[in-house]
């Protein structure tokens, strides 16, 4: 399993993308992984289909290793709001969450070769974000299309792959 991957530089790119960090976020506090966002839509990008059966070493670690490691964080970063002297340690647990999350998309990437094959392209990559929404406990009353649409226009940045999402069932977020 390799930590620098083709997942891994698509979505250090994607996560630069104007807008997309605050749109990702927002769909992290509706309930929803960054990782897993970015997984579904470089499948659909891949040609794969997302089964999320297959994704069982990453829920693993996510559950196990980096959503407690973030709950450690958030819980440091209200320290430092009170005190700098917490910057440092707060500074550390931030650089320890990316390696956390970098190796769970490394899991990722090695889970890909097993998904189904199929046709790439903004059809398959919004098919995929409704499977992984399907198996998601999202915060009701969450208004979530405007969020992931956000990261879609930077995703599928050709104008006739935004012209497929409006085909495509973007409606059903």
């Amino acid at each position: 399993m390799k930590l620098e991957n083709d997942l891994w530089s698509f979505a250090l790119q994607l996560y630069a993308a104007e807008g997309v960090e605050s749109a990702c976020l927002e769909l992290q506090q509706a309930g929803m992984s960054i990782n897993r966002i970015i997984y579904a839509i470089w499948l659909g990008l891949e040609g794969r289909e997302l089964d999320i059966t297959a994704t069982a070493a990453a829920d693993r670690w996510q559950s196990e290793v980096t959503h407690p490691l973030r709950a450690l964080r958030y819980r440091v970063r209200v320290e430092k709001q009170q005190s700098a002297d917490y910057a440092e340690c707060y500074g550390a647990m931030r650089k320890a969450e990316l390696a956390c999350e970098q190796q769970e998309l490394a899991l990722l990437h090695a889970a890909h070769t097993a998904m189904p094959l199929a046709s790439p392209g903004a059809a398959l990559v919004v098919e995929n974000l409704a499977r992984y929404r399907d198996n998601c406990t999202l915060e009701a009353g969450r208004e979530i299309k405007p969020a992931l649409r956000q990261v879609l226009v930077q995703a599928l940045p050709e104008e006739s792959e935004l012209s497929v999402l409006a085909d495509s069932g973007l409606d059903r977020f």
